[in-house]
């Protein structure tokens, strides 16, 4: 690092800091002003979003980045997004060049993703969602866009996809990751047929509703949630997983089962959950049902009416 360290032996200085800024994670980043005042508690996301433009981080810069940020969101096109200085085009599987203008009007997926677990788990399901809608003719493709730092795990993942890709190495990749403040993989952001955002949600929403997530509107979304909340009222209300020897509680969104990583599948959720109070773990209710059909003694469900009987 070009920069000054407290020393590593004075712990009562790094525990007067962490204490007094309240850091409880690591990369953190606290901005102070030329007195000392802290300004940014947040540095580390600034940097990420803005980099060098959010000098000298004081709310009044934010805050013109953020205006900027919000006139680009406006005017964003699907063209503008993707292509760049002497490429107006993306690739597919065979390496032919498809022009971007043939996915104007369409609604777009882009996936970020990599050679990873959790891409490599998700990757099957995307591509098992893109199957169903182009059977169905829907108006819809995915860009993959590669985090990879070597062409040949570009190469194997794009070899498990069914759509089109931006190039390996194309400098896009990082105006886009900066872009949509992408600080995780996979992920998948849905762009309306207007060349605007939809939403930054879309593996979530895959997870969650598969297919049926498609145009990944807000009514769409709001549809598919009164469903779930109408199916939910036959959900028991606990079982005892035996498989993690606790009771487990149905929990909604309001009632504690915001967004949550599932302990069976490893995949994103909100809304309706099945919790361990005690200890935090947390599945999805289709994982629950999977359990039950599958049926084997390592994994067997019992609601706490079957429990009692």
């Amino acid at each position: 690092m070009p920069w000054l360290a407290i020393p590593f032996s004075d712990l009562q200085a790094k525990k007067s800091l962490t204490q007094r800024f309240r850091i409880e994670g690591i990369p953190s980043l606290v901005i102070v002003d030329p007195s000392g005042v802290p300004i940014q508690t947040e540095g580390v996301d600034l940097i990420y979003k803005y980099g060098i433009q959010a000098f000298p981080f004081t709310p009044e810069r934010i805050s013109e980045l953020e205006e900027e940020e919000k006139a680009k969101h406006a005017s964003q096109t699907l063209e503008n997004l993707i292509s760049s200085h002497g490429r107006d085009y993306l690739i597919n599987q065979i390496g032919e060049q498809v022009p971007v203008s043939e996915l104007v009007g369409k609604t777009v997926g882009l996936y970020f993703s990599a050679s990873c677990p959790p891409c490599e788990k998700f990757t099957p399901r995307l591509a098992s969602v893109y199957h169903s809608l182009k059977q169905k003719n829907e108006s819809f493709e995915i860009i993959y866009i590669s985090i990879d730092r070597d062409e040949s795990g570009y190469l194997k993942c794009f070899q498990s996809m069914l759509w089109l890709a931006l190039p390996f190495g194309d400098e896009t990749v990082k105006s886009l990751l900066k872009y949509f403040n992408v600080q995780g993989i996979p992920t998948l952001i849905i762009i309306g047929p207007d060349g605007k955002t939809v939403t930054r949600e879309g593996r979530n929403l895959v997870n969650l509703h598969l297919e049926l997530a498609y145009p990944f509107t807000e009514a769409q979304i709001s549809l598919l949630q009164e469903r779930l909340d109408e199916e939910a009222k036959s959900y028991p209300r606990s079982f005892h997983h035996i498989g993690h020897r606790h009771i487990l509680n149905l929990v909604s969104a309001s009632s504690g089962g915001g967004p949550f990583i599932c302990c069976e599948c490893d995949e994103q959720g909100s809304g309706w959950a099945y919790q361990c109070i005690d200890c935090g773990y947390e599945i999805h209710p289709k994982c629950v049902k999977e359990l039950e059909i599958g049926g084997d003694e390592e994994n067997t469900v019992r609601t706490e009416d079957q429990l009692r009987a």
